[in-house]
């Protein structure tokens, strides 16, 4: 066995006495010489130590132990790629780290498995180390026991990404002898060995299957970007971290992951994942801070009162956070205390996982990660990572912590699950498989144990026996001795029999699992519910539905007494139930239930008689059920039309209003509502009405305007009152065709009007007309070069980058190209990029090169226009560039003198800079109830990013995009190019948010190309239209915000 050798000649012990100071790192064999560990704070009376670091680790991401102690890490290269390029160059590997006289500190390495794209995680089972290495689940065995895997077997394929860190994660091996692991927002497509497919959607997914892959199943699913890690609790519930749950302002939480649950943030998903109402919310939400590794601590050794705490690991801001957990409802509350830190903006720790001793382990991954990381503007790989052990100081030794002296395996039945209560986790944990593997020799002595053990041996014993039930030959059995575990005194045991129950193969009865529905405890009543679900017990819908109108009933408890019914299928069985109530009328809770239910499941047949109660009803939510569901069935047209007609015509249109948006949005583009719509815009309707009716044709895209339309907006459009003008040429904006623009050339050319509502209705004009006529191009011109206004000039050059303008037009304009300030220069230029004639680039690239501005644009925005002119343009093209590349190698030595004087900074002053017409942030950013969200929210943006980062990413803010903030250039099928975010989607649409602040809804068959932009909508240059004082000062003012 051939294996790499470290010696440490000096211990790297830093003593943490409130504040920690630098290490001096000691002499490696092999080490890089001027490896440091970054300064580590953690709490007085803990120490830390460096376990691991070059050369046994370079870039190590996430790790899991092995029962004899090893320490399988995942290794990466230190480079960023795609998915393509990973799979060509598969540069990425797994160590596999002993400490061979434990100290504590690990000395040698091999590595276990080299030649993999991006492992994140792994779980070690039974001789094997289970991988997430996208896009395969694989299963990696050393059977010559030399340190390295022999055998590589993919068990579960194929799972997309695209090199970003968001895919899968995994593996995490569950109490229930099952296998899991989650997936980022790339899709999959799951195929059995016959190459039949199994699975396949495009959502955030997390999966269970048995360890020979074998039973894939979805656990619950959603719109998320990143979940990462999941651990387990006693009782079974699963939680774990998550980036992007929302957007807009940006959540990255701690999550409660329901079996069957649907969560946020893009309702796409919902057209491939059985909803049971509102998207399910999270347990905690820790703000933007890139959340990564998660563990659950399982011993007293760094605190008695720690047991069952999470320690969680933050990437953007250097922190582990420990999480305590109550119990709240059916679920779980959070109380968040700041465990360890460290002030350099290099330290990246990415896993944290809990050693046999109590210790910690805290995985910093260095510098080389920066694809979709906005702390790491910059790939650094030079910057290594290490692995840190954080003790308790005096810490108790603990005597074979892995139980590596016990004889397993003549270990008596008795004796074995004696070991279930053990004080060393690692022992509990591997009784619990011993046991297993017992089979049926082990059954009679856990039945006795179960009677009459500790209440952690009779939870220990239901997880041994959730293993039994899932094997043909022992389920009938394994569940019998179950049964009494459901009346235990614990809850926790109570709630783990449901979780084991719901795993069996044979032999539950139904009227075990019933009674616990009415359980004291809303955890097992939870988990008895979902059983029942995954059992399909379908006698039990009545039960289910009279459980539904509890007075105490919270979301996750509604959720798996809902989702239960949707896994029986039985929309006949629902209907009778209803039928069957005592009441004979089902109250609101149930009603909203069962009809979610039979929405939800495929052939329900639904009927709208069915949806009647939620409609009439003066309970919101219930209203809003009703809504939702009536979106799903385009059939009911008519009779909604009619319903729609008379609450509109008794004036109930103001306590329905948000019913009556929703179901207008619906059916705006059929004929019967479109007429109805136009009734109700006329002159003589209430004025709220109006409005009401024409900011749902504002957010329904590219609509074909109703010929019941065209007068009554004319109209409005005519009015002396801006704010009616301003609504209808919203809804105009919306409208398909020209059929508006003698009425918005009136409002263009009319001095009695505001020089904004001018500019927009001269906007408006362009897009309806889609050319752009001389007359329009000078009303345009005239109030960009001659406004008073910045605004509205501004807004002037924002419209002529829009348009389509004609080669003639485009050489007319050019000249502004010359003077144009930075911004406006940025909105001006994307005109050009629709065009091949040799004269309209023969004419941008001398009049920008004429303008000193030209260096406020970064290279890729200049070469994204001129990347298809002719060859004969590439000399003056060329020269352009390599003047913007020299500027930005200037900004770069710019930027470290910078650094050094962000002390300087005064937050005060920074505020009023940062909310200026000359730094304009706040026409983006958001702070508080302040500002537009264009841009990432930064209400607490110098809670998890460090100065030197802000101050990068004003400087280059296209280096590195903030995930959920990718910019995209959207070319349509009339020829436009528009560049902004895509702030939401559905099937039919796409909302995109553009750099103005204005979002645009487009209609799918209305665009031709979709491609993601390489630069930010954020523009470059505000560091040079800012005075460094100024620059300085808004940094301190970002960095306050926390």
């Amino acid at each position: 066995m051939r294996r790499n050798k470290a010696y440490w000649l000096v211990g790297l012990t830093l003593t943490a006495l409130g504040l920690l100071l630098p290490a001096q790192a000691g002499a490696v064999e092999g080490e890089p010489g001027d490896f440091q560990p970054p300064e580590i704070r953690v709490p007085a009376g803990f120490s830390v130590e460096l376990a691991a670091g070059p050369p046994l680790v370079s870039h190590p991401t996430m790790a899991c132990f092995d029962e004899q102690g090893g320490l399988y890490v995942c290794n990466n290269a230190g480079v960023n790629m795609s998915n393509e390029e990973l799979e060509q160059h598969l540069p990425n590997a797994i160590h596999r780290l002993v400490d061979d006289n434990g100290d504590g500190q690990f000395d040698s390495f091999t590595v276990f498995a080299d030649k993999l794209t991006f492992p994140m995680g792994g779980a070690w089972h039974e001789g094997a180390l289970y991988v997430a290495s996208p896009p395969n689940i694989w299963r990696l065995r050393d059977s010559d026991g030399d340190g390295v895997a022999d055998e590589r077997k993919i068990l579960v394929s194929h799972f997309g990404y695209n090199g970003n860190a968001a895919s899968i994660h995994g593996c995490f091996f569950g109490p229930d002898g099952r296998l899991y692991w989650t997936d980022g927002y790339h899709g999959h497509e799951i195929k059995d060995e016959q190459g039949k497919v199994t699975s396949k959607r495009a959502g955030s997914y997390l999966f269970s299957c048995r360890p020979d892959g074998g039973d894939v199943q979805i656990h619950c699913g959603g719109g998320m970007d990143n979940p990462v890690e999941v651990d387990f609790t006693d009782s079974g519930d699963m939680l774990g971290t998550v980036n992007i749950l929302y957007t807009r302002p940006r959540q990255d939480c701690l999550v409660h992951w329901l079996h069957g649950g649907a969560y946020p943030h893009r309702r796409q998903v919902l057209s491939e994942i059985k909803a049971t109402g509102d998207f399910l919310t999270p347990a905690h939400s820790f703000g933007h801070v890139a959340v990564s590794g998660m563990t659950r601590y399982r011993s007293a050794a760094l605190d008695p009162s720690w047991g069952d705490n999470l320690f969680t690991t933050f990437f953007n801001s250097g922190k582990v956070v420990r999480l305590s957990l109550q119990r709240q409802g059916s679920s779980y509350g959070v109380s968040q205390n700041e465990f360890l830190s460290s002030p350099s903006r290099e330290f990246h720790p990415t896993d944290v996982l809990e050693d046999a001793d109590g210790s910690l382990l805290v995985i910093d991954t260095g510098g080389w990660f920066y694809r979709g990381c906005p702390t790491s503007q910059f790939a650094k790989p030079e910057l290594l990572g290490g692995i840190y052990r954080i003790r308790r100081e005096a810490m108790p030794s603990v005597t074979d912590p892995r139980g590596l002296q016990i004889a397993w395996a003549k270990q008596t039945e008795v004796e074995l699950t004696q070991l279930l209560n053990d004080s060393r986790f690692a022992v509990r944990q591997r009784a619990i498989s011993e046991c297993a593997a017992r089979g049926q020799d082990i059954l009679e002595t856990l039945a006795a144990t179960l009677s009459n053990g500790s209440p952690r041996t009779r939870v220990h014993c239901v997880w041994v026996l959730s293993r039994l039930v899932q094997q043909a030959g022992l389920a009938e059995s394994a569940s019998e001795l179950l049964r009494p575990a459901l009346s235990d005194a614990a809850e926790d045991v109570r709630q783990a029999a449901c979780a084991a129950l719901a795993r069996s193969v044979r032999g539950v009865d139904t009227a075990w699992l019933v009674p616990l529905l009415q359980d004291s405890a809303a955890g097992v009543r939870r988990q008895a519910a979902t059983a029942l679900g995954m059992l399909d017990r379908r006698e039990a819908l009545p039960h289910l539905l009279s459980a539904l109108d509890r007075e105490s009933l919270d979301r996750p408890e509604e959720h798996a007494l809902i989702y239960a019914m949707i896994e029986m299928a039985s929309p006949q069985a629902i209907r009778d139930a209803l039928r069957a109530l005592p009441s004979g009328q089902p109250s609101l809770p149930q009603w909203r239930g069962a009809v979610i239910a039979l929405d939800q499941i495929d052939g329900g047949q639904l009927r709208l008689a069915e949806i009647e109660l939620g409609l009439e009803s003066a309970d919101a939510r219930s209203r809003k059920v009703a809504a939702d569901i009536a979106q799903r069935h385009p059939e009911w047209l008519s009779p909604i039309a009619n319903k729609l007609e008379n609450w509109l015509e008794s004036g109930q249109w103001s306590a329905r209003r948000e019913t009556i948006e929703s179901l207008l949005a619906i059916y705006l583009n059929q004929a019967e509502v479109a007429a109805l719509a136009g009734r109700f815009l006329q002159e003589q309707q209430p004025p709220e009405v109006r409005e009401l009716i024409l900011r749902v044709i504002a957010g329904g895209g590219s609509l074909t305007p109703h010929d019941s339309w065209l007068k009554p907006i004319r109209q409005q459009l005519s009015s002396a009152d801006e704010e009616q003008v301003r609504q209808a040429m919203s809804a105009v904006l919306a409208l398909q065709g020209n059929a508006f623009a003698d009425a918005l050339g009136k409002i263009a050319e009319d001095e009695e009007y505001s020089l904004p509502l001018r500019v927009e209705a001269l906007a408006a004009l362009t897009r309806q007309a889609g050319s752009v006529s001389d007359d329009t191009l000078e009303e345009l011109l005239d109030i960009y070069q001659d406004s008073a206004s910045p605004t509205a000039a501004r807004r002037a050059a924002q419209i002529l980058g829009q348009a389509r303008l004609s080669p003639q037009q485009l050489k007319h304009i050019a000249p502004l190209l010359e003077q144009a300030a930075p911004v406006e220069l940025r909105d001006l230029i994307a005109g050009y990029q629709r065009t091949t004639d040799r004269d309209v680039g023969q004419a941008f690239l001398v009049s920008l090169a004429k303008n000193p501005a030209l260096l406020s644009l970064a290279e890729y925005e200049v070469s994204d226009v001129i990347k298809s002119y002719p060859p004969e343009l590439l000399g003056p093209a060329n020269r352009l560039l390599d003047r913007l590349k020299e500027h930005e190698q200037q900004k770069m030595s710019r930027l470290q003198d910078l650094r050094d004087k962000l002390h300087e900074g005064d937050a005060m002053r920074g505020k009023i800079v940062f909310n200026s017409e000359k730094a304009k942030c706040s026409s983006c950013h958001r702070v508080g109830d302040q500002g537009l969200r264009v841009g990432p929210d930064l209400t607490t943006i110098g809670g998890n990013r460090a100065a030197s980062d802000l101050l990068e990413s004003i400087v280059f803010p296209s280096a590195s995009m903030v995930r959920d903030y990718d910019p995209y250039k959207i070319l349509t099928a009339d020829g436009r190019v528009l560049n902004g975010l895509i702030a939401s989607e559905t099937q039919q649409t796409l909302e995109l948010q553009q750099a103005n602040g204005e979002k645009m809804v487009l209609h799918r068959e209305d665009i031709e190309q979709i491609v993601p932009s390489s630069v930010s909508i954020m523009p470059a240059g505000l560091d040079e239209a800012l005075t460094e004082a100024e620059l300085l000062d808004v940094v301190a003012y970002l960095q306050s915000l926390k």
